[in-house]
């Protein structure tokens, strides 16, 4: 299926490539805010982009094309969600978080509130928000080759592991974020080409003929429940799979059917929520406002990054599409084996190798490897700065220099990665795009509700903060253990959505309610707040 030299030098220019950026960073990487922030004179085109390849994980690429291309039209609600959560930061948090905070998301916080216990419960969050995002990269990562080239998924893991630790602990942000341009770049083209050149070959350059085709499509997630409609699409080619399987099942719905896959509506507001408002509290994304020069430059980078986003995530509502008409077969067959997390990872590269062979297969698999990196190296890096700056500085040694602070710095890192490829195996078997969900229902009940009322709110107080934070996460992280343990109800409520509305209505009704009961509203706060908008009084 796969052509192994093809991959292989991919693979070996995005290795190389990172290792070259890395040891011209080194050089400009010497204090705490070249480490953490790139020194905080990155061109907001470079971060623009930047955001682009951090928020892009392996999910987006591969997760939400092989969802729509499983279950049908259902399942745009990923996509829009992802895209969607954008527009909030670029409204709500943007410029006034880089005109107050410095080097992590706590800063931002405790700038207004400067109570260490602040620093503590943000770290705590950042660390949990950012393992979950970042074990399914690893995953991603193990599982993609493991199918497609027989590489041990260990193997795998922990080569993906080492090579994100050298370009952060020896180029630190800027290395990060240039390599981050890279891979988005990269990946932002191979989405686009797929999907132009599908819709050229197999829609006669109509994207209206795509959804006329899905029409006639009865979804894999539907047919493979009968065993005759699986017999019917063995061994066939798509058209004659589709047509075998629409003549089994005549009655049955098609793939822009609404309603299928979303029988509770509960589950469906939650998810939606969670990628919408998750995305706002998301410490990988959040800590690159302060890489620009100012909060004019922050929202630029917003905007940029918001066109590149709206393109990609529509031209992944469309590869979708072509996913189950082209893959049908292949679909079916894993489907009916029961393989639904093989079917919507693969989805993706075997489409790719339909339309455009060898090359464009190996391409998508390269593209694969750039979200893992991109996204990986944010999160680590993310997790890094806040473990040394937010709580090795303020708990356990107040007198550190700079250089003791990026020394700790570089052996979380470590630390991380190792803690991650361990976390990769024991959830392995775990669907990545919704491994994914879940971490943007953790930083969507515990982070957004606090960084926005900290942002826009002047009665806003501290015991209101920590509150919050600390019940956005606590409730969050208990629906999803709830979820992962196979419980899908409690006390009559859907655990199947993930945490998204419970968390954010419950952490927001906390804000209030504490608001309204204390009066510790920070030291100035008539001064925080001309420094968080200076730029919209202007």
């Amino acid at each position: 299926m796969v052509s192994y030299p093809l991959v292989f030098a991919f693979i070996g220019f995005f290795v190389l490539v990172s290792i070259l950026v890395t040891y011209y960073t080194q050089k400009s990487t010497q204090s705490a805010a070249d480490f953490y922030v790139g020194g905080r004179k990155i061109p907001w085109i470079q971060t623009g982009i930047a955001m682009v390849g951090s928020y892009l994980s392996a999910a987006s690429f591969l997760g939400v094309a092989g969802d729509i291309g499983v279950k049908g039209v259902d399942r745009i609600w990923l996509a829009i969600g992802f895209f969607g959560g954008y527009m909030a930061v670029l409204m709500l948090i943007a410029g006034p978080l880089r005109n107050v905070g410095s080097y992590t998301v706590a800063d931002a916080i405790y700038r207004r509130f400067p109570d260490k216990s602040v620093k503590l419960v943000v770290m705590i969050t950042t660390v949990i928000v950012s393992l979950f995002y970042l074990v399914p990269q690893m995953v991603a990562a193990g599982k993609l080759f493991e199918l497609i080239m027989g590489w041990n998924f260990l193997v795998v893991t922990v080569a993906t592991g080492i090579l994100i630790c050298i370009y952060i602990v020896f180029g630190g942000m800027k290395a990060t974020l240039y390599n981050q341009v890279i891979q988005a770049l990269f990946l932002w083209v191979a989405m686009v080409v797929i999907v132009v050149i599908g819709i050229f070959m197999y829609y006669d350059g109509s994207i209206t003929r795509i959804f006329e085709v899905a029409e006639g499509i009865v979804p894999p997630s539907i047919a493979c429940k009968s065993p005759e409609a699986v017999a019917a699409a063995a061994g066939k080619s798509y058209p004659d799979a589709v047509a075998a399987v629409r003549s089994t099942l005549p009655d049955a719905p098609s793939a822009m059917t609404i309603g299928l896959q979303t029988p509770n509506i509960l589950a469906q507001v939650s998810t939606v929520l969670a990628l919408l408002f998750g995305t706002a509290g998301l410490p990988h994304i959040l800590i690159m406002f302060y890489t620009v020069p100012s909060a004019k430059a922050a929202k630029k980078s917003v905007m940029l990054c918001i066109f590149a986003l709206g393109i990609f995530y529509l031209c992944s509502l469309f590869l979708g599409f072509v996913c189950m008409y082209l893959v049908y077969p292949d679909l079916m067959q894993w489907m009916g084996s029961g393989e639904t997390g093989l079917a919507v990872n693969m989805a993706v590269l075997k489409v790719s190798h339909t339309i455009g062979g060898q090359w464009l297969m190996a391409i998508a698999a390269a593209g694969s490897v750039a979200a893992v990196l991109s996204t990986s190296a944010g999160l680590m890096i993310t997790v890094a700065s806040t473990v040394s700056h937010d709580f090795y500085k303020v708990y356990i040694n107040r007198d550190a220099t700079e250089k003791q602070e990026l020394a700790i710095a570089k052996v979380t890192t470590v630390l991380m990665s190792v803690i991650a490829i361990l976390l990769a195996v024991l959830l392995k078997q775990q669907n990545v795009a919704w491994l994914v969900t879940l971490a943007f229902g953790i930083s969507a009940s515990a982070i957004f509700p606090v960084m926005l009322s900290n942002l826009w709110w002047k009665r806003f107080t501290r015991q209101a903060a920590i509150a919050g934070m600390v019940t956005g996460l606590v409730v969050s992280v208990f629906f999803i253990v709830l979820l992962l343990s196979g419980i899908e109800t409690f006390l009559g409520l859907s655990t199947v959505g993930g945490p998204g509305i419970f968390g954010i209505t419950v952490s927001f009704l906390v804000v209030l309610v504490v608001t309204a009961c204390t009066r510790d509203r920070g030291p100035d706060v008539e001064g925080f707040f001309a420094l968080a908008h200076k730029e919209e009084e202007h």
